[in-house]
């Protein structure tokens, strides 16, 4: 029995079995950062815009437009207000006094690994961000 081209199938077999997946791993971590940070941004500027115009139509607002800016769909991003699930109601109930807090949590759809043929599995990336209301603010 000869050991020729025992090193070649090798080989073969360590790139396909074990570089093969990490690349794709790696390859994935950028959607996933990006969407991370992109998460963060949106649920402070979501709050912020809620808590300046004391008005969730307002946060609303601020959403759609982060969400075009950045051209994803809207069916992909979900937002709950003062402690509401996203996926269930995404309009709690926030009060607007002096000194309550207001609370947003942003949910993006995020595949796990893209491909040519399209998207493979994902997860929802989650942000929130929470900011009190002025305590000396005229809420009139």
């Amino acid at each position: 029995m000869s050991d020729r081209g025992h090193a070649a199938v090798e080989l073969a077999l360590a790139v396909g079995v074990l570089l093969l997946p990490v690349a794709v791993a790696v390859a994935a971590f950028g959607p996933w950062i990006e969407r991370r940070v992109a998460v963060e941004a949106i649920a402070a500027e979501v709050t912020r815009a809620t808590v300046l115009e004391l008005d969730r139509d307002a946060g609303i607002t601020s959403l759609s437009t982060a969400v075009t800016a950045l051209g994803l769909p809207p069916d992909l991003v979900r937002m709950g207000f003062c402690g509401a699930d996203p996926a269930l109601v995404p309009t709690g109930e926030c009060p607007f006094d002096r000194g309550g807090i207001v609370s947003v949590t942003v949910e993006i759809w995020t595949p796990l690994v893209g491909t040519p043929w399209g998207p493979v599995g994902g997860l929802w990336v989650v942000g929130d961000h929470s900011e009190p209301i002025d305590l000396y603010r005229s809420l009139g």
